[in-house]
């Protein structure tokens, strides 16, 4: 009954394709990312990121800042990558620390090379919709049910996930339901829906008794839990899905992917 999305397999494809279209190009892409802070695990996303510009020919730009940098001099670098006409896309790698002002960071992003899309995301003009959305809905598409005449519950109303893909299916008039993991009775808002996308971080959130058979189930959320990364959704819920996700190796690797993508994109209109 089931049938599993393989995230790495689409990336693969994915960033095959852009080197292809990369190749052709006068200039190679430049991608320019602010990391500021030690965290861990942003270490692991940038090394990601770095390996998948290097495998399609994109040359990326790495600012390292220490914690103890002020909010004036990542805006200042900010502008001047703006400036900078060999630049094609900017983005800052969250999280960041909490003295920092993310939303004026972002709003000083030149919105034609926000490829995170990091300005879609607080509700302002951007050019780009960020990379999770994307690889979402790409995911929706591919499971083969018409997201438009269903009813979809979202869990999670975070900044970069839950709140921007609200957004993009109530343009498009879907049937949505939005929660958290702190709603009460949350099986209410899962237990008829045909779609549930779940990005709260709680590992196992979603249980099988949550949800009906041949749902679509997507999962965006990632915890880490005794040195292994689970989902949202408890892997059980799987076999009454009709299509599903999986954590690793589903939405995350696509990410990477849809982040290339709009900055392929961005270089396209850009030299054009």
């Amino acid at each position: 009954m089931m049938n599993m999305f393989d995230g790495r397999k689409i990336r693969n494809e994915i960033l095959d394709d852009l080197k292809i279209r990369v190749a052709s190009f006068q200039q190679k892409p430049v991608l320019a990312v602010i990391w500021i802070g030690e965290d861990f695990a942003t270490a692991r996303y940038i090394e990601s990121k770095e390996r998948a510009a290097e495998k399609i020919g994109v040359h990326f730009d790495l600012f390292k800042y220490p914690t103890e940098v002020t909010q004036e001099e990542v805006e200042k670098k900010i502008l001047e990558l703006n400036q900078n006409q060999s630049v094609d896309g900017i983005m800052i790698q969250i999280p960041i620390p909490e003295y920092l002002n993310l939303n004026d960071l972002i709003k000083q992003i030149d919105p034609a090379k926000d490829v995170d899309g990091l300005n879609f995301c607080r509700g302002g003009i951007c050019n780009f919709r960020p990379p999770v959305t994307i690889s979402i809905m790409e995911a929706i598409k591919r499971s083969g049910i018409n997201y438009k005449e269903s009813k979809i519950a979202i869990i999670g109303k975070g900044f970069l996930v839950g709140s921007p893909l609200a957004r993009m299916l109530e343009s498009e008039n879907a049937d949505i339901r939005i929660a958290d993991e702190e709603t009460p009775y949350l099986a209410t808002i899962t237990s008829d829906a045909d779609i549930v996308i779940s990005a709260t971080g709680t590992a196992n959130l979603i249980k099988p008794d949550m949800v009906k058979n041949g749902v679509v189930l997507i999962d965006a959320g990632t915890t880490e839990v005794g040195g292994e990364l689970r989902g949202d959704i408890d892997i059980n819920c799987y076999r009454k899905a009709s299509f599903y996700t999986p954590v690793p190796g589903g939405i995350g690797p696509m990410t990477v992917a849809m982040l290339f993508a709009n900055l392929v994109k961005s270089a396209e209109t850009r030299q054009a």
